[in-house]
């Protein structure tokens, strides 16, 4: 029973996204919801700006079960613009924060914590509760998305109007003309080979050079990664080694 409570645990890991607009934080939230554990469950917002300071506290936490905490339960929530939480919610909010999730997943809600501010500024001038500073001192890099990131979630969708596609295609168009100018005839080996290379790179690196992992990551079977690792010529890191080190 041990496992599939630890993998509820890790899916429901709390995110903090940053910068960007309010509706590109919203977006990014909704698609992960969409395509996370809790995507049977509802995609509640914690409008925290559209209603009144002394009816924050009621309209989070709620009274008799119907709070914004209460509505995501077994789905989403995304709370935005945390430094509009007064002292005390925030002492409240980083309790919940901190509170291991329950192992009945259809109790449970990820948190998708936003801001206009990235976490330095926050930490800086951000006036936090020591629960809240220490919850997001602590959040490790992979939970907080600042705007680089959010844009690539947003490329992601598959949307043609702003997809990655759209994104490739202006510098793909000068490459493919260079190339036909010189005569090359091994375009599509030479632009995948691009590509490829430092997807697996970040990939390995990711996994700390455990290829098992980024095969899976990746979605291709492992002797798949190890042929297209030393075609080429992709140096694995080593175990626990951080990206950077030689």
């Amino acid at each position: 029973m041990g496992e599939p409570t630890a993998r509820a645990v890790r899916a429901l890991r709390p995110l903090f996204l940053h910068g960007a607009s309010s509706q590109e934080r919203l977006d990014v939230a909704q698609r992960i919801h969409a395509h996370s554990s809790c995507a049977g469950g509802a995609f509640v917002v914690a409008g925290l700006t559209a209603v009144p300071r002394a009816l924050r506290e009621e309209r989070l936490f709620g009274t008799a079960g119907n709070g914004w905490l209460e509505q995501a339960r077994g789905g989403t929530l995304l709370l935005d613009e945390l430094d509009c939480l007064c002292p005390t919610l925030q002492k409240r909010f980083a309790a919940v924060l901190a509170h291991r999730p329950p192992a009945r997943r259809e109790e449970a809600v990820r948190i998708v914590v936003a801001s206009r501010h990235d976490q330095a500024t926050l930490l800086r001038h951000g006036g936090l509760e020591d629960g809240l500073r220490h919850w997001l001192a602590s959040l490790p890099m992979e939970q907080c998305l600042g705007p680089e990131r959010l844009r690539a979630v947003r490329a992601l969708s598959g949307d043609r109007s702003g997809g990655l596609a759209a994104m490739f295609e202006p510098v793909m168009r000068s490459y493919v003309r260079a190339g036909l100018e010189a005569g090359s005839c091994n375009l599509h080996g030479s632009v995948v080979g691009a590509v490829e290379r430092p997807l697996i790179t970040m990939a390995l690196q990711h996994t700390g050079g455990n290829q098992l992992r980024a095969a899976a990551l990746l979605g291709l079977n492992r002797n798949t990664l190890r042929k297209r690792i030393r075609e080429l010529h992709i140096v694995v890191p080593r175990p626990g080694a951080k990206p950077g080190d030689r």
